[in-house]
């Protein structure tokens, strides 16, 4: 079976601090945090496209836009245990699923940067 995979970025700034970093607590800091996703469609529609790229767009950004300017160790979602790029992940993932299901896709990786060349990658489905 074929699968089309859809790829859309988005960035915020957001302050964390873990709250134990090899048995310390760290001081905050900004970030840069940058976020990848891939969808997954496993058809084309009548115009041959299987999502639209601005929609899923649109839904990553509506998703990652309430975390810019935030102080992440105060986020009730992210916070706890610890507000490391893996609990944004977890975030996006449980916000980003439905509304990416509700265009037809399938939520398959998230990527988040906490800052240049430190990511992490939460895959969700086979590729």
């Amino acid at each position: 079976m074929s699968r089309w995979v859809y790829h859309s970025e988005a960035e915020f700034e957001a302050i964390h601090a873990l709250t134990s970093y090899l048995g310390e607590p760290e001081a905050p800091h900004n970030h840069r945090w940058q976020v990848a996703i891939k969808v997954g469609a496993d058809s084309l529609n009548d115009d041959n496209y299987g999502l639209d790229f601005h929609a899923v767009h649109r839904a990553l950004i509506q998703t990652v836009a309430p975390l810019d300017g935030t102080d992440l160790n105060t986020h009730p979602a992210i916070a706890q245990p610890s507000p490391t790029a893996e609990s944004v992940a977890l975030f996006i993932a449980d916000h980003l699923g439905t509304p990416i299901e509700g265009l037809g896709g399938t939520l398959m990786e998230i990527s988040v940067w906490e800052g240049p060349g430190n990511r992490v990658d939460l895959r969700l489905s086979s590729e």
